[in-house]
């Protein structure tokens, strides 16, 4: 009988190359190894592979993990295979030929890692093989997906409640970095989860610098002045939909950034061919509707921006998990305006359960308050998930500009509301600004409206003030806009036109020229700049020769150690966080021979 508390640390420092466990993960390498069910929920880079490849190295037979794309799944494969592992892929990107040699290994007890969709492994000749070789426990990754209250429900993973019927004796692991109380307990019921070790990491990723800023005009200014700052590092920016981008992509492209466009319209082929560019840092940029990232294992994204205001806080906390995967300082940024959450609110009102839909609108709301809070990010977002944790200090826009000045803009709101009734709640904002203004557009004149009470007593205001502060009544909920754009009156509206609620405005809104978007430096990490380019540009050789992301070869984190500590000898490399026996005989010899140089 294998002595597993003995072999469970040999097997982290020679296979993965770390010297301790982080937080959580030797309570689930030992639940596992225990053979109990378990549910780990744990932040994006908190290290949930680790917990389930390790103790799978410790047991014989098989592990099958179910993963929700196909891309990731092959991500994974890759890097297990990197690091001296038997892993495997069963899916429709393979021949007969390929799969039927997998299966044959399998038969043989070859594979310990078989990855597998929740579409196949609902299929009855793929739970036939499975019936015949020997297991060890499932592994069901993103397992939020099982949850229609969830952010990324996927009704194929409904079906793995019926693991339990067909493989009754065999342990079954669930990971997620994202799941609120309701979505918790749904895993545990509908995974049906026997006695289950519960293991939940803090929300609070303190490598993350995040930054929200409302959005000018369409953004692409703030976009290029935040990339200024981080040339050459990988990441990804978020947009709404299909057409904004492409749009986006473009713009990056002819500006002379290393970008590509993504998103489920695209063919396969040409999905595929961008993601691989992505993953073996041949493009910088992926400009990406949330088709793209879930669980990807690239390391090094050093950012996230967000052109718009995403879906629910879960959709962004997944997103922005994205970046700084491997524990570096990584930024995250989102700009929101308010039509972005007009344009959330019609997809919402498109669903045909009222029940869905009044959740979704919560989802919606939450979302849109977070945004436009003033208190810590990092908290705001430990709360939602149902954790508790002091303001991060310096990790977030709030902590980092926390006293604004602010502006009472009642009267002007009280101008806006009035001219609103008084031309029947039927126009858009531009038409407003113009009679505001006293404008003698024809069409103006036409309606008669320069006879109004309202007509001209706003020209203190240009009309980019107008526009922000249109934009402010529609956070607050004083207008809403119908069907054709023109915006109509609300209880909240009547209420500031009567004088009985204030109305402010952080004063910097109503300095519309283009803000920069600057974030804070990350914190000082003393190692040669110049040696660290040299290992970056030896480790592209490297991975671009054996066919692997670079990240797969080394992280950044253990380039930095590398040009830091300058190691002279196999032993001082092993002591480097990342190097482990294997990765060492495989890519090391050449790290060292340009450290001793």
């Amino acid at each position: 009988m294998p002595d597993h508390a003995t072999d469970k640390y040999s097997v982290l420092k020679d296979r993965f190359g770390h010297n301790a466990f982080r937080p959580l993960q030797e309570e689930a390498v030992d639940a596992i190894l225990a053979g109990r069910d378990l549910l780990m929920i744990l932040p994006t880079g908190g290290g949930k592979s680790l917990s389930y490849q390790l103790p799978a190295l410790l047991m014989e037979g098989t592990t099958v993990v179910i993963s929700p794309l196909l891309a990731l799944m092959h991500d994974q494969v890759q890097s297990l295979k990197a690091q001296g592992m038997r892993a495997e892929m069963l899916s429709s990107m393979q021949t007969a030929e390929e799969s039927g040699e997998i299966v044959r290994r399998l038969y043989a007890g070859e594979i310990d890692f078989l990855y597998l969709s929740p579409e196949r492994l609902n299929t009855e000749g793929m739970r036939s093989i499975l019936s015949q070789i020997r297991l060890n426990y499932f592994v069901i990754d993103e397992a939020h997906c099982i949850s229609e209250w969830g952010h990324e429900f996927r009704a194929d993973y409904r079906a793995l409640s019926q693991l339990r019927d067909f493989f009754p004796g065999i342990a079954i692991a669930a990971f997620t970095a994202t799941a609120t109380a309701h979505v918790r307990e749904d895993i545990l019921r509908l995974l049906r989860l026997n006695d289950p070790k519960v293991l939940q990491g803090q929300i609070y990723r303190n490598n993350l610098q995040i930054t929200v800023r409302h959005r000018i005009k369409d953004g692409y200014d703030q976009l290029r002045d935040f990339l200024d700052d981080h040339k050459e590092e990988s990441g990804i920016v978020y947009a709404f939909s299909r057409k904004s981008v492409e749009a986006v992509a473009n713009f990056l492209q002819q500006k002379g950034y290393a970008a590509a466009a993504y998103h489920a319209g695209m063919p396969t082929e040409q999905r595929n061919a961008v993601f691989h560019d992505f993953v073996h840092d041949q493009v910088r940029i992926i400009v990406a509707t949330i088709a793209f990232g879930m669980g990807i294992d690239k390391s090094n994204i050093r950012y996230v921006f967000h052109m718009s205001l995403p879906k629910t806080v879960e959709n962004y906390y997944q997103e922005i998990g994205r970046a700084g995967r491997d524990g570096d300082h990584a930024d995250v940024v989102m700009l929101f305006g308010a039509q972005d959450l007009i344009q959330q609110k019609r997809f919402v009102e498109m669903n045909e359960d009222e029940q869905y839909k009044a959740h979704l609108m919560q989802k919606l709301g939450a979302v849109h308050r977070y945004a436009s809070a003033e208190t810590c990010r990092h908290q705001q977002l430990a709360e939602y998930f149902g954790d508790r944790i002091a303001p991060c200090g310096t990790h977030c826009d709030n902590c980092l500009e926390p006293e604004y000045d602010r502006r009472d803009i009642t009267t002007e709101a009280q101008m806006l509301l009035s001219a609103v009734y008084r031309t029947g709640q039927r126009f858009g904002k531009s038409y407003l600004v113009d009679v505001l203004r006293g404008s003698r557009e024809q069409k103006v004149l036409a309606n008669g409206h320069d006879e109004l009470s309202v007509y001209g007593v706003g020209e203190a205001l240009n009309k980019k003030q107008w526009l922000v502060l249109i934009d402010r009544m529609l956070e607050i909920g004083a207008v809403d806009l119908n069907a054709h754009h023109g915006l109509f009156l609300t209880q909240e509206g009547l209420a500031v036109l009567k004088g009985e609620v204030p109305v402010l405005i952080r004063a910097d809104r109503l300095n519309v020229r283009a803000k920069t978007v600057k974030t804070a430096a990350p914190e000082s990490f003393d190692y040669d700049t110049e040696l660290f380019e040299a290992l970056r540009a030896l480790r592209f050789e490297i991975a671009q020769e054996h066919g692997v992301p670079p990240y797969v070869v080394f992280g950044d984190k253990t380039l930095k150690e590398m040009a830091a500590s300058r190691p002279q000898s196999k032993a001082e490399m092993l002591e480097v966080g990342g190097v482990g026996e294997v990765k060492f005989e495989r890519y090391g010899a050449q790290f060292l021979v340009l450290l001793q140089s």
